[in-house]
């Protein structure tokens, strides 16, 4: 684990003809697929919503525009949490309706509210968890706004909205898993093998040498991103087939393996960095031997990388072998440290030695969780752990306030003014105050989808009073609308254009206003349209003036988040503690990271203090996990949690005082340690656990004596360290 720098890559030769073709057809082909089949489903949905004779047919098309995605589980996934936000909504307008319908002020601040706890979910929630939320918020303003005046019909609305949307989902879910399905698992099976095989590159390349601290770290930040992209990808393929729903389990346990494997070499690679700083030259000869054995049965000088799961198979026995052989090779070559060396250098040993043993047995683990999935229809070898997401409610409560001030501006307008298309303007407001509450640039995004309402809009009015008119019965219905609607899906394909797109298909699906009795009247239209933009406006106002998500002081808010995760290491409950916080930090790193300013290398110190952040916080657990032992003595039990106690308070609000008064309890339960260690009194697992504690207690000593580690993570409190040392975490 050497500083040598990467080798130049070749220059990429320029295409052929032919490849050109070939690589246009593969991506453009899956994109126009998925055009044809979302036209097909929402127009399907609008023919049958014709037969039924339902209110409103275009609502079934545009919950067409809505679900729709590329693979057959995205579409099942989004559809199934649409469904529970969109009776949540309903249950919701019944109480709503109930209570406030003989007072419009009250019905709308209590509306107001509703939405507000919704946006609260939207934020603390991931994936199409949060979709949920955001359907319960507007499908209640959607019902309750035309209800308020005739609660009487309330019931027979939320019937009419029900089945529209079902009817919706039934044809986008029926048509994407039957007409050239495009299963997700194919593509969670290219995620997992091209993770592993980067992960395994980069874990030889580290051990060999052959990758410098700046390429650790950028390894690092494409670690998170697939974290959080696989857990994306393995929720949404849980509703595609029984098969992905077995092997959902065992796909938990690779990526908490992946997640822990990552941790473990990062911990090793700056253990050794600091080893050469202080100049152990004796240890580290006695340690390369080992980390070149280990790269060897990893991937052999000229030996291939796996391509499968089945081809792992051999290289997780190889590991096993390995795994099994450390101890006696880290014995022999700690006797050698041992007899040349002093106390210092074979506590520098120890710690690098139990590192390494740590990081071999979870490759052990990832390897065997990856080598698993290639036998279908069983189940994983161990339970496997829920992926823990961060949830913030300070975040979550202010975008909560966002949606209900802009509801009630909104609201406010439409009573002030009277104007009939006043709920539809009240109504996207909601909508986007619920989609983009956990955006990192929500501005950006409303803007986006602001501009794909502008086109959806001219295409509607064109399509509704130059093209329709002339057109008798629904065979050229479809075809007059086929090449607006064509538009809109296309732009979804791309996501530079996918906001733009989203904006197009769900003005022009709400604004056409194909009914069973059509009126061409274009006032209704305009003033829908521009009810529409009005509360996209309120929405990017509210997102831009009322505590802005890019704001600093929110933005310092979130940092000071990730460095107070080691708090969760100090004072969590400890089942499953160590999984627990691995995964928040890394989501929290996540969130940051989609809105850091990597030209001004914002990025680098994120991922700096969140290294730092968790190579704490597993010194920690390890320090709690050896102050649980039920034999160890009082006193030694006494200042391991003094010393934690005192590491909380240091990450808490770093200090130079608490990062004293933190070394000095490291001190103290270090010498206590060693003390029970001498007494020769314990068994040999209560040995291990407390040698574990030594070493973690000797990680968290040379860490808290690295200054720039620590101008990392004071850098919020003290933004002076980070111009000083360059933030760049170098422990």
């Amino acid at each position: 684990m050497s500083a040598t720098p990467l080798p130049a890559k070749p220059t990429a030769s320029t295409p052929t003809w032919g490849e050109a073709w070939r690589d246009w057809l593969g991506s453009e082909v899956p994109a126009w697929i998925f055009v044809a089949k979302t036209i097909f489903a929402a127009l399907l949905a609008l023919w049958i919503a014709f037969r039924l004779g339902f209110d409103s047919p275009r609502s079934s098309m545009l919950t067409v525009f809505i679900v729709a995605q590329p693979q057959t589980g995205l579409v099942l996934a989004k559809s199934f949490y649409r469904i529970i936000g969109t009776m949540a909504g309903c249950l919701a307008t019944f109480v709503l309706v109930g209570l406030f319908a003989q007072q419009r002020e009250l019905f709308l601040a209590a509306m107001a509210v509703w939405v507000g706890l919704c946006t609260t979910g939207a934020a603390l929630y991931r994936n199409f968890r949060a979709y949920a939320f955001v359907l319960a918020g507007y499908t209640a303003c959607l019902i309750g706004f035309p209800s308020a005046l005739h609660p009487e019909t309330v019931f027979n609305t939320a019937v009419s909205r029900v089945s529209e949307v079902m009817l919706g989902i039934l044809c986008a879910g029926v048509v994407a898993d039957l007409v050239l399905p495009r299963a997700l698992g194919a593509s969670l099976v290219a995620m997992v093998r091209g993770s592993y095989r980067e992960f395994l590159g980069f874990v030889t390349g580290a051990l060999r040498g052959h990758l410098d601290h700046d390429a650790m770290e950028r390894s690092h930040d494409h670690f998170v991103a697939n974290v959080i992209a696989f857990e994306a990808q393995r929720d949404a393929a849980y509703f595609e087939s029984p098969d992905a729903r077995v092997r959902s389990d065992r796909l938990r346990l690779l990526n908490a393996g992946y997640m822990s494997s990552a941790t473990s070499v990062h911990m090793l690679h700056q253990m050794m960095q600091r080893l050469r700083r202080l100049g152990r030259h004796r240890v580290l000869d006695q340690l390369a031997p080992l980390y070149q054995a280990l790269a060897t049965e990893l991937i052999p000088e000229e030996g291939l990388m796996p391509a499968t799961a089945a081809e792992a198979a051999p290289l997780a026995r190889r590991i096993a072998v390995f795994r099994a052989q450390l101890p006696q090779r880290i014995a022999a070559a700690r006797r050698a440290v041992e007899n040349d060396g002093d106390k210092a250098e074979l506590l520098d040993f120890d710690s690098a030695a139990d590192l390494l043993l740590r990081f071999t047995e979870e490759m052990d683990e990832y390897t065997t969780s990856y080598v698993a999935l290639s036998h279908p229809g069983t189940r994983a070898h161990r339970r496997a752990p829920s992926y823990v997401a961060h949830t913030d409610w300070i975040t979550a409560l202010l975008s909560g306030v966002r949606a209900t001030v802009a509801l009630l501006s909104v609201s406010a307008f439409w009573i002030a003014s009277a104007w009939p298309s006043g709920a539809g303007a009240a109504t996207i407001a909601c909508v986007f105050c619920c989609l983009f509450a956990a955006a990192p640039s929500p501005v950006l995004a409303v803007r986006g989808l602001s501009v794909g309402f502008i086109w959806g809009l001219l295409a509607a009015f064109v399509c509704a009073f130059v093209v329709l008119p002339p057109l008798d019965g629904f065979p050229l219905l479809a075809a007059g609308m086929t090449p607006f609607i064509m538009v809109g899906i296309k732009l979804l394909t791309n996501p530079r254009t996918a906001g733009i797109g989203a904006g197009y298909n769900i003005m022009f699906g709400n604004i056409i206003g194909v009914e069973n009795i059509t009126r061409f009247n274009p006032l209704p239209v305009l003033n829908d349209g521009f009810a529409s933009l009005l509360g996209a406006g309120v929405a990017a106002l509210v997102f831009a003036l009322l505590v802005p998500a890019e704001t600093r002081r929110l933005r310092l808010h979130m940092v000071r988040s990730l460095r107070r995760r080691v708090l969760l290491a100090c004072f969590g409950g400890m089942s499953g503690l160590r999984h627990r916080f691995e995964n928040s930090t890394r989501d929290l790193l996540g969130q940051l990271l989609a809105g850091a300013d990597r030209a001004a290398g914002e990025d680098r110190r994120l991922l700096a203090r969140a290294l730092s952040v968790l190579e704490a916080g597993h010194a920690i657990i390890d320090l709690r996990e050896a102050a649980a032992l039920g034999t160890l003595a009082v006193g030694s039990r006494a200042a391991l949690h003094a010393s934690v106690r005192a590491l909380a308070r240091l990450f808490a609000k770093p200090t130079q005082q608490r990062r004293e008064q933190a070394l000095e309890g490291v001190a103290r339960a270090t010498g206590r340690i060693e003390a029970a260690l001498e007494a020769g009194e314990v068994d040999a697992a209560e040995r291990a656990a407390l040698k574990r504690g030594r070493v973690g207690l000797h990680l968290l000593r040379t860490l808290l004596l690295d200054d720039e580690t620590f101008a990392s993570l004071s850098a919020v409190e003290n933004p002076a360290a980070t111009t000083a040392s360059g933030a760049t975490h170098a422990a």
